[in-house]
């Protein structure tokens, strides 16, 4: 379905206008999203997701999935620990794990970033549109959350480069 075509209907309750002010320049893909994931599909592929992972994550302002994405990372990395003292501790086995964690983190992450991320969005429309009857006021506070958080990622790259600087320099 094209957005234009969509002007006059809703997602839910909400019109598909406030989610083209939330989605910004990204609508085109985010909203015939939306409407497969109301219509009953789930699950669509997301490049960004899986290659960006956790970074896409903070960028689209999934703090609590984050928050157990760094959890399970957490305990991967005990496992992953385990299992190279109990296969021998050699670079192609530390390889392999890490490629392996990546691929499948990658790709659950790919298949669920935009269910995690559009549901998150919706309900956040939801709130914002409820929240005024001041269509201006909701404008600008649509624009605003829906707009990516570039500067967390640039401060958490500073900060790991800084970390690695710093171990480096130990």
């Amino acid at each position: 379905m094209e957005i234009e075509e969509a002007k006059n209907e809703n997602i839910g309750d909400v019109k598909i206008e406030y989610f083209e002010i939330y989605f910004g320049k990204r609508k085109g893909y985010f909203i015939p999203k939306l409407i497969d994931l109301e219509n009953g599909k789930r699950f669509s592929f997301n490049i960004g997701a899986f290659f960006f992972g956790i970074f896409w994550v903070l960028y689209r302002r999934l703090y609590i999935l984050s928050l157990i994405i760094i959890g399970v990372a957490f305990v991967e990395s005990k496992i992953e620990e385990f299992l190279v003292n109990r296969l021998g501790d050699s670079p192609d086995i530390e390889i392999s794990l890490r490629v392996l964690w990546l691929l499948v983190y990658g790709t659950i992450l790919g298949y669920f970033g935009n269910y995690f991320f559009l549901k998150h969005s919706k309900r956040k429309v939801e709130k914002i549109v409820s929240s005024t009857d001041e269509e201006t006021i909701k404008m600008k506070k649509l624009k605003k959350a829906g707009s990516g958080n570039w500067i967390l990622i640039l401060s958490i790259i500073f900060i790991l480069i800084f970390l690695l600087i710093l171990s480096n320099n130990q």
